[in-house]
């Protein structure tokens, strides 16, 4: 076997770059065309002087959509994530309690924006099937002021003291597509991300006892020569205009984090390292082994549309970005024959005209045209010739493709906040809704167990690892003076050791939101049901709550019910039975009506008379007013079992 060397190591990484970067090429070319469609970009070279050039949104707009809908099921929810105790103790013994571990690990989450940063990652992923991000830290500044006095009588004065302090904070950073070198056969063996960087900040990075790069291999270092193609390539995914940094010389960073072998006998020269090239020439890094405590590599990338035995997966707008380009066409196609039909195209014989030079600048209104005799009776000097009118079958293409369109990008014209040009039954658009929201689930799902929770896992333990360089002020902050400062002084070790062996997580923000609105859907439907028949109200009285019933429903559509439950402390006073403030139920023979709740059957104890007051919503209305009749009719029978 030959010697590792820095050589071999630069020279093995290189060549993995090249084998994944060809791997994915026809990846790179869909990822090209969805962005610049992102960007409202479009070819229209072969349009000719005067025809339209407009630009339908479509794929922005089902980009956002979904993005939003992703960020607000986490913003809208307190508990959107869990951390419980593996042995499902409640964590009392430990060092740190996994309700403690997951009010700091929030704390540091809204301090990194990670709302925003989960945003990106959907928008990435739609666009670009793969949503890759990098977990880790930094030491950020966090300067402390201090009121500082001297002097005594007219020498007294008074001034700011600003003291240096840094402390850590959890960031994550969003990797391109383009910059993102997996291993293709899908094993895993390693994974490789490029950056361009300021040499100051890899400067940075060399100096002091916490240096990751060769100092000596970095002062050799100058500006990337390749700038200008990467800036391109950014521009045309950020829409932003290139530009080309002058005075800040900035360079290419290569990290490999994996497994090297040798080449020709394959045996194992160096398991789990990371390793830096920089301009693709000199290595700053030798492969060294991984210095994260949980051994992971802290790069996570996953596909919103998994493919079996892909890598890469496919995204949400491959054929949404198609179908649009040709919407695009047969809109500016409409639009010109519009077009045509208002303005139209006219013929004028000149040779008629007294004095042809009314024509130079067009003919204003009003005008009056002066013709010879040559000009036969009857004849018109000017007439049409042409005008364009949009055919019903051209329009009924143009709305089949758009439903296509809007089928592929997993959305519909409700959810794009547009009504739909077809007539369609309200059953059919509850029947669409659903079909999407089951997809959704799904998508959901699986991106919340093959993103966030590996997220909020490498977020956690890179916290612990560098729990004595977060600010004291912090814990304090969170968990009281007492708590906090015991929390403070823990060794990072034994924090990490009991995070990553006695605590799992658990994220279900998204799902649950999907799922709420399911439940929700599906409450409205029994209320429905049995709001059109009198003996389904009786039936459901005898076996269920209504009260649980409406808390389930308020649960489903996410509403805070302590702000609107009775206030207990209120003295009672008279009112409608069975309301607050109402007088207490007489039990028999107390000049009340009887107790139906202490009854076998609950509701068959009220009398005949009593049952024939609800009112029974007629049988053929299924839609708001038998909803409405539901609630009044049980509301009433709660009244009377009251």
């Amino acid at each position: 076997m030959q010697e590792l060397t820095p050589e071999y190591a630069m020279r093995y990484v290189l060549e993995l770059r090249r084998e994944s970067k060809m791997a994915k090429r026809n990846r790179m070319l869909l990822n090209r065309d969805n962005y610049t469609m992102y960007q409202l970009e479009h070819d229209f070279s072969h349009k000719k002087k005067g025809q339209s050039k407009q630009v339908l949104s479509k794929v922005r707009d089902a980009t956002e959509s979904s993005k939003s809908f992703f960020q607000q099921a986490l913003s809208d929810l307190d508990d959107w994530f869990r951390i419980t105790a593996r042995d499902g103790s409640d964590g009392s013994m430990m060092l740190i309690r996994p309700e403690e571990a997951q009010k700091i690990l929030n704390y540091m989450l809204k301090k990194s924006n990670y709302y925003t940063h989960v945003g990106f990652s959907v928008q990435s992923g739609m666009l670009g099937s793969l949503s890759i991000s990098e977990v880790g830290g930094r030491l950020v500044p966090k300067p402390k002021f201090k009121a500082k006095s001297e002097g005594r009588g007219a020498k007294y004065k008074k001034h700011v003291v600003v003291t240096d302090d840094k402390t850590w904070e959890l960031r994550f950073d969003n990797i391109r597509q383009e910059d993102y070198y997996p291993d293709s056969t899908g094993e895993d063996t390693y994974r490789i991300k490029e950056a361009m960087v300021d040499l100051s900040r890899v400067r940075q990075l060399a100096e002091g006892d916490d240096a990751i790069y060769d100092m000596d291999k970095v002062q050799e270092l100058r500006s990337w020569g390749d700038d200008e193609l990467q800036e391109e390539k950014r521009a045309r995914e950020t829409g932003q205009n290139i530009q080309y940094p002058r005075m800040r010389p900035r360079i290419k960073i290569t990290e490999f984090w994996g497994t090297i072998v040798d080449n020709i006998t394959g045996e194992l020269m160096a398991e789990n390292v990371v390793c830096t090239i920089a301009n693709r020439k000199t290595i700053i890094r030798k492969p060294t082994p991984n210095p994260k405590w949980h051994q992971r590599t802290p790069i996570v990338a996953a596909a919103m549309i998994e493919v079996a035995n892909s890598v890469w997966g496919i995204a949400f707008m491959d054929a949404g970005t198609k179908h649009n380009r040709t919407l695009i066409e047969m809109f500016n196609l409409m639009l010109d024959s519009a077009m045509k039909a208002v303005w139209g195209v006219t013929q004028i014989r000149t040779d008629v005209l007294n004095d042809p030079t009314q024509l130079t600048d067009g003919i204003p209104w009003g005008t009056n045209l002066k013709v010879n005799a040559s000009l036969p009776p009857g004849v018109k000097v000017m007439e049409e010739v042409v005008t364009g009118t949009v055919q019903s079958d051209v329009l009924n293409m143009f709305n089949l493709l758009n439903q296509e369109a809007l089928t592929s990008m997993k959305t519909n014209d409700m959810r794009m906040g547009a009504q739909s040009m077809r007539d369609v039954k309200a059953t059919q658009v509850v029947a669409a809704e659903n079909s999407i929201t089951s997809e959704f689930q799904g998508i959901a799902k699986n991106f919340e167990e093959k993103k966030i929770q590996p997220e909020l896992e490498l977020a956690m333990y890179e916290i612990c690892q560098n729990w004595d360089r977060i600010d004291v002020e912090v814990f304090k902050s969170l968990f009281g003076a007492e708590r906090g400062e015991a929390l403070s002084k823990l060794e990072p070790q034994d924090i990490f050791v009991q995070v990553i062996n006695g605590m799992k997580f658990e994220v279900f923000g998204i799902s649950l939101t999907l799922r709420r609105q399911t439940d929700y859907r599906k409450y409205m439907t029994l209320l429905q049901t049995i709001g059109a028949s009198q003996m389904l109200i009786e039936a459901f009285l005898q076996k269920y709550s209504f009260e649980k019933l409406l808390g389930e429903i308020m649960t489903a559509i996410d509403l805070n019910k302590t702000k609107i439950e009775q206030d207990q402390a209120k003295p009672p006073a008279a009112g409608i039975p069975g309301q607050p403030g109402a007088p207490a139920s007489q039990g028999p023979g107390q000049g009340g009506p009887p107790n139906t709740m202490q009854q076998p059957g609950g509701a068959p104890g009220a009398t005949p008379d009593q049952m024939s007051q609800i009112q029974r919503p007629p049988a053929s209305d299924i839609g708001g007013s038998a909803l409405a009749s539901t609630f009044a009719g049980v509301g009433q029978q709660m009244s009377m079992r009251k």
